[in-house]
């Protein structure tokens, strides 16, 4: 009554042990909670981040955790929501795009409450945040949910339930029930991220992450779940795959392993993943023009950026602030206009001025053969310009995976995290998050962990 992947997916889970863990995968976890907590703290005001907050009652007792930012202590699942959806909102966190797309930060918050409200130490958060992240890269390399219509918290939920039931120390048995408690009951539509966004956008992978807690809670008390979860006759196969079945690949112990918490992308930019590498392109074209007035603009891109950034013409005239951060054309018009894209060009909702209105109305997108067969290894972006003296200027950029493997460098990080957090913590407070990040693999019990985010 259990299907194959199922029991592939909780071997690895009860398997993985910290010292199965690369030096260079801990350090990548390390960077991941503190871009996190950045970002989180950068959209504290955000209006949806306020809703979640809201919603979060306080509670005493057992299977809390600390709201960021606030000191209020409430129940796993509401914690996991309301500090998802800080670290989601600017959509500045993390990101995975092979087949489809991931935000695996998203589910970060809910694994590290589970750790808090465990006392268990960072030892055993980074070992389950691992799990997590993989999970979700791995579904993300292989199976197509995107395309089929489904979006990323059907494999988010998973993996935060495995994670959070490896936390709480389940059975194999009570893992496999997680499995199907995380994701029969709460399988999401890609309409979240099609057509005109709305706040929902940055709340779906949170909602996942809670959904995915309750999961395990749920097997922990000894609710069974819905057998077969993939391969029965109303299972995730064929209810969302016309009855195509896949595997997805994960360690076996044996060898070197590249891990998928090391290979996402720590945005640069406050938009989707597949615009980050327009607007570095866009800024090197606006160099190259120097002040010179453009007639048109011809953007080159490959397939799965322009299903996701361009395809639905919503995307060609946002109206909301989260259909202009994941417009590829607004993206390279305000890198065209003000060198930049900025969490305050959204704010200040530079998507509705004339200026930028004008120059998205001069581009014209291709999608090319070759750089659509070149991904994931290669992802491509040339934008051409026509000056008004008829020059013709072009920007090319290539980003391998291997260079985002690399990743931004940790002092980079750690800028970007003193940036987003600045009008909220003064240095000294910077530096005792960012010491107690780095040290957190020494921490033997993180109980209190989350009160070094607090504010206010």
């Amino acid at each position: 009554m259990v299907d194959s992947l199922e029991k592939k997916l909780v071997e690895f889970t009860n398997g993985l042990n910290f010292n199965d863990i690369s030096e260079t995968a801990i350090t990548a976890s390390k960077m991941r909670l503190l871009d996190s907590v950045g970002v989180a703290i950068a959209a504290f005001d955000a209006k949806p981040c306020e809703i979640a907050r809201s919603l979060a009652c306080e509670v005493i007792g057992p299977d809390t955790a600390q709201v960021w930012g606030t000191g209020k202590f409430s129940s796993l699942e509401d914690v996991a929501f309301a500090n998802g959806v800080m670290v989601r909102y600017l959509d500045l966190n993390d990101a995975w795009r092979t087949k489809d797309a991931h935000h695996p930060s998203d589910y970060l918050p809910a694994i590290l409450s589970v750790s808090e409200s465990f006392e268990l130490s960072g030892k055993k958060f980074i070992t389950a945040l691992t799990v997590a992240y993989e999970i979700m890269c791995r579904f993300t390399d292989n199976v197509p949910f995107n395309e089929a219509g489904w979006d990323q918290p059907v494999s988010g939920s998973i993996a935060t339930a495995l994670a959070a039931g490896k936390l709480m120390g389940l059975t194999k048995d009570k893992l496999m029930h997680s499995i199907s408690l995380a994701i029969i009951p709460n399988l999401s539509t890609y309409q979240t991220r099609a057509g005109e966004l709305s706040m929902w956008k940055g709340c779906a992978g949170p909602n996942g992450a809670r959904n995915g807690i309750f999961a395990a809670r749920l097997a922990r008390e000894g609710m069974s779940g819905p057998f077969n979860a993939f391969e029965g006759i109303f299972g995730v196969w064929n209810q969302t795959l016309s009855g195509k079945k896949f595997d997805i690949n994960l360690p076996d112990f044996t060898g070197a392993w590249d891990w998928g918490i090391e290979q996402t992308n720590i945005k640069t930019h406050a938009v989707r993943d597949s615009c980050q590498l327009p607007i570095f392109t866009a800024i090197d074209l606006k160099e190259k023009l120097n002040g010179k007035k453009i007639t048109s603009l011809n953007i080159d891109t490959y397939k799965s950026a322009w299903e996701g950034a361009a395809k639905d013409p919503e995307l060609w005239a946002p109206r909301t602030r989260e259909t202009a951060d994941h417009s590829m054309l607004f993206s390279v018009a305000c890198a065209i206009a003000d060198g930049k894209v900025v969490p305050d060009s959204f704010e200040k909702k530079r998507f509705l001025d004339a200026d930028i209105i004008d120059i998205i109305k001069r581009c014209e997108i291709n999608v090319l053969d070759e750089f659509s067969r070149a991904t994931p290894e290669k992802r491509n972006c040339r934008i051409s310009a026509i000056t008004e003296e008829g020059e013709k200027v072009t920007a090319h950029r290539i980003v391998t995976l291997e260079e985002i493997k690399r990743g931004m460098p940790k002092a980079q990080v750690i800028d970007k995290f003193r940036e987003n957090t600045e009008r909220f913590f003064n240095t000294g407070q910077q530096n005792k998050i960012i010491d107690k990040v780095i040290d957190i693999d020494q921490n033997p019990n993180l109980k209190s962990f989350s009160e070094n985010f607090q504010f206010n």
